[in-house]
């Protein structure tokens, strides 16, 4: 998949960014761009909280 440049410069993940922050950006990335896969961190935490994995795109 080719990644959305335009909207990486406009989403950028802020340094050390939470958890939380995290997932929210991993969720949305997943949703529009989708570019790479979602983090086994994002995934686990996905999983903890009883929430739906996303596909890439």
């Amino acid at each position: 998949m080719r990644i959305k440049a335009a909207w990486h410069m406009s989403h950028r993940m802020p340094d050390r960014a939470s958890l939380d922050r995290g997932v929210k950006w991993h969720l949305l990335h997943a949703k529009v761009c989708g570019c790479r896969a979602v983090p086994r961190t994002v995934v686990k935490e996905l999983q903890r909280r009883g929430m739906k994995v996303p596909s890439r795109g």
